[in-house]
């Protein structure tokens, strides 16, 4: 084989891997599935495939994370580029539009970006992933926004409560968008007859009105 095609062999391999962890985990979570579950499910025989190409389970996140984040990344750019340009660079609706809007685009690209947004949803909801941790892994229009956001919301209410509320609206943010992915994916006539899916533009205005409005909510004194 010349070292062109062990290349080609390679990198095939390493996709077939991430696609079976994206899937599996969009349906079972992070922690629900094994490592040899994922190499089975991508069709590798070879026991070593998943360790030689990822190393184990924290470098399949990291690579899911580089397969999907930086077109995220692209769309939250954009959606801020839009509000500096219609004078709402300090509104904080627009800041939480930035915050949260990304990931229930992102969810409309397909099969796969759904199941990131599901996958994202059982990440940032780990009890051990701790502040630190999101600033050191947050694209720099994140942090940006998130520290504007944050100096509006200090003004009426506690810096720590203030850090409070951006993590607890955002997680539970991406947790909604995760319900919103795993809708898409039922056939119409699995759809719930209690909770009919709303039209995408209807539910999203929707999902930012209850972001906004319990980020703004009035902090209870003491």
């Amino acid at each position: 084989m010349t070292p062109r095609a062990a290349t080609a062999r390679g990198t095939r391999t390493r996709e077939r891997i991430l696609d079976a962890a994206e899937r599996l985990w969009a349906e079972r979570g992070v922690d629900g599935v094994s490592l040899r579950e994922i190499r089975i499910a991508a069709g590798q025989r070879n026991s070593s495939a998943l360790q030689f190409h990822f190393g184990g389970r924290d470098g399949l996140v990291l690579a899911l994370t580089r397969r999907h984040m930086p077109r995220i990344v692209e769309i939250q750019e954009r959606i801020y580029a839009d509000a500096v340009a219609g004078g709402r660079r300090d509104d904080v609706a627009a800041l939480v539009e930035v915050l949260v809007r990304p990931n229930a685009d992102y969810l409309r690209g397909g099969p796969s970006e759904r199941a990131w947004v599901r996958v994202c949803a059982d990440l940032v909801a780990r009890p051990e992933v701790a502040v630190a941790d999101v600033i050191a892994h947050a694209p720099a229009v994140t942090l940006h926004v998130g520290a504007a956001l944050h100096e509006h919301l200090a003004l009426t209410m506690s810096r720590d409560l203030a850090t409070e509320r951006i993590l607890a609206v955002t997680t539970a943010a991406h947790h909604l968008c995760a319900d919103r992915a795993r809708a898409e994916e039922r056939p119409p006539a699995q759809a719930s007859p209690v909770r009919p899916r709303l039209p995408f533009e209807t539910w999203r205005a929707n999902l930012l009105d209850m972001a906004i409005a319990a980020m703004t909510a009035p902090a209870t004194p003491g």
